[in-house]
């Protein structure tokens, strides 16, 4: 019998599947979000967001063994380009525990809203968002997908516009994966803030584009030395 995922909020375990001594959380836990994240490997994030690859794998790490993972096209472009596609994923997983579950997500794609060359392959954009989409719903994550966000055409916006929680989440995954103290860092390359709700959200995108320069170079001597505890004296409040 299947059942809708949502139903179930549950640890999962499996003999060999987490490393011993590792300290197991559920989907219930405020660290939730950080325990999936850490389990992607470097080559799995693009920018500090999961990609669909990534999080396919670690779905069948953490929760179980993917045995259905299909798209259905419920709406195809009327004209090339500039057209919408919606697409739904439905994925049938069998849990650990022995049982099968199901999760669907659609997605709707707009050529119009597209950059290059992702305007050029609706269907097949669509396909890969909507799974990524399934997969975070899987994982009870909303952290967004890097195929979810790299396919969006930039928008102009306030320069004002603060910065966002998929920003936060990036920047503190690449600090932690690169070692880097976040404190400092936001502070060196914003006007002075007080919390990291205060960077503003073209600060954040330039952020994690310097981040994802650390993954590949090295992190500077002066900003090393990532502090787990940033948030009771930096995070939001």
């Amino acid at each position: 019998m299947t059942n809708k995922l949502e139903d179930y909020v549950e640890e999962v375990v499996e003999d060999g599947v987490l490393e011993v001594g590792e300290s197991v959380k559920k989907p219930t836990d405020p660290e939730w979000v950080d325990y999936v994240l850490d389990h992607l490997a470097d080559h799995e994030l693009s920018e500090g967001n999961p990609t669909t690859d990534g999080l396919r794998r670690v779905t069948e790490k953490l929760y179980g063994q993917i045995i259905k993972s299909d798209t259905e096209i419920l709406e195809i472009p009327k004209q090339p380009y500039t057209g919408k596609v919606t697409a739904k994923h439905t994925l049938v997983i069998e849990k650990y525990d022995g049982r099968i579950v199901e999760i669907s997500a659609c997605v709707d794609v707009i050529g119009d809203k597209l950059p290059a060359p992702f305007n050029r392959h609706l269907v097949a954009t669509a396909c890969t968002k909507a799974e990524g989409k399934a997969l975070r719903r899987a994982l009870k994550i909303r952290v967004q997908t890097a195929e979810e966000l790299n396919t969006e055409k930039d928008e102009e916006f306030n320069t004002d516009e603060p910065i966002n929680d998929q920003q936060i989440v990036a920047i503190k995954t690449l600090c932690k994966r690169n070692d880097v103290d976040l404190i400092k860092f936001v502070k060196e390359n914003s006007d002075k803030p007080k919390t990291v709700r205060d960077v503003k959200n073209l600060e954040g995108r330039l952020m994690i584009n310097k981040l994802s320069g650390f993954q590949r170079e090295g992190t500077p001597d002066k900003l090393t030395g990532y502090n787990e505890n940033w948030e009771e004296t930096f995070g939001a409040k």
